[in-house]
């Protein structure tokens, strides 16, 4: 598949008609246009950045993690503006969509068993995970959580919801978390947007999605009430592109060797095999569009799985755009995302010199695992009660490590660095 190297949708909206027939659309293509028209050095510098990542693909094949290994995680900061109490949604509501986002992006959804089996073998765990950030970019302990009664309504439908002046929020660093914004968009016909890496100022570099599409519980309105609205927008905040790459007729592809080139966007639940519709295959030799793929704009119980290649992607895109990622420290506090069934975990000192000491509040045995960003396993060990929780990585290359913990069935991913 050709490499389209002006990467023309920067800016991912998400509509349904409220009328008769809810569904997804892009709205905003010609936002992008725009904005590339107005400054032409920015469709310049993305291309430029894909060859650099199309470049980091191929060296890295070969080195790729096996799946399950965590190669970064992701600190997530929710800011919440609502006009009235029904718009006020709850914590319960805000980490259904983490839950959502850490099976998708370690393909443990329970529905990836639906892909049809052509496509299984391409179906690919991303190894990211997310995190409510515990320690904000001031180091001060938070909840990850944000909320902010506004006078404006329908904010997220302009430039005002990342201003506090405007009635806002402020994101966070965005080389350190991922910003969300939960809003009112515009009445309901919006599902939520992003923008793809270096196309837009850093105030505004995070997800907006509305209230109405975030998450599984609450106040989530169907067909979009399993929270892949926001797998979707993340995957575009990692730089894909939908998978028809907003040209109709097979005039262009996403750049991933992977996803079948397809005629245009799918909607509802199509049946497989999808092949002469509008969002059917382009050529006779793929058994069907990908209409399962969470780049697509089917509904939420349709869409299960990225491909390899989209991995590949995504990862080299952390590498290029992301990498402040690899170093934060918003997730490195000792309060974590307990209603996640994650372990509570802190690791001192970190950084270190090679050695460290762990604490847990479990009493009970813990499995830990060290491996480097290739995946190598570098350390593993079954501590008991009674044992002195301490790892020594004194004989590896200083750099990035992630530790794995295990304890009572409830799982931690720790980053540490070695210096």
């Amino acid at each position: 598949m050709r490499l389209k190297l002006l990467l023309a949708s920067s800016l991912l909206i998400s509509t349904f008609s409220i009328n008769a027939q809810q569904r997804r659309t892009c709205g905003t293509h010609d936002r992008y246009l725009q904005a590339v028209q107005a400054d032409p050095s920015i469709a310049v510098r993305r291309a430029a950045k894909d060859q650099e990542m199309q470049e980091w693909i191929k060296r890295h094949t070969t080195s790729r993690t096996s799946s399950g290994t965590v190669l970064v995680t992701v600190p997530v900061v929710v800011h919440v503006l609502y006009y009235n109490s029904t718009q006020n949604i709850s914590n319960a509501q805000i980490l259904s969509q983490l839950d959502v986002l850490n099976k998708d992006y370690s393909k443990t959804n329970t529905d990836t068993g639906l892909v049809p089996s052509v496509f299984k073998p391409l179906a690919a765990d991303v190894q990211v995970q997310f995190c409510l950030a515990n320690v904000d970019p001031s180091g001060n302990p938070t909840t990850g959580i944000e909320t902010r009664a506004v006078t404006t309504t329908q904010i997220g439908n302009g430039n005002k919801y990342y201003q506090y002046s405007q009635g806002g929020m402020n994101a966070w660093d965005h080389t350190k978390y991922l910003n969300f914004w939960i809003c009112d968009i515009d009445g309901g016909s919006t599902l939520g947007y992003t923008y793809l890496p270096g196309s837009i100022p850093a105030s505004q570099d995070g997800v907006v999605i509305d209230y109405r599409f975030w998450g599984t519980t609450g106040t989530v309105s169907a067909p979009y009430d399993l929270g892949r609205t926001a797998s979707h927008e993340v995957g575009h905040w990692f730089n894909l592109e939908h998978i028809w790459a907003d040209e109709a007729a097979c005039a262009a592809d996403d750049g991933v060797a992977d996803t079948p080139q397809q005629k245009g966007e799918n909607y509802g639940c199509p049946t497989f095999p999808q092949t002469t519709s509008t969002g059917g295959r382009c050529s006779t030799t793929d058994p069907s569009s990908m209409y399962m793929n969470y780049m697509d704009y089917t509904d939420d119980a349709c869409m299960m799985m990225f491909t390899v290649g989209q991995v590949a992607r995504m990862q080299a895109a952390i590498t290029a755009y992301r990498s402040g990622l690899l170093t934060s420290n918003g997730c490195s506090g000792t309060t974590g995302i307990r209603a996640l069934n994650t372990l509570a975990t802190s690791i001192y000192p970190n950084p270190s010199q090679g050695v460290f000491e762990f604490t847990i509040l479990e009493n009970a045995p813990v499995a830990l695992t060290i491996t480097d960003l290739t995946g190598r396993e570098v350390f593993s060990h079954a501590y008991d009660t009674n044992e002195k929780t301490i790892f020594n990585l004194s004989n590896q290359a200083d750099g990035i490590y992630i530790a794995a913990f295990e304890c009572n069935g409830k799982r931690s991913v720790r980053r540490i660095i070695k210096n």
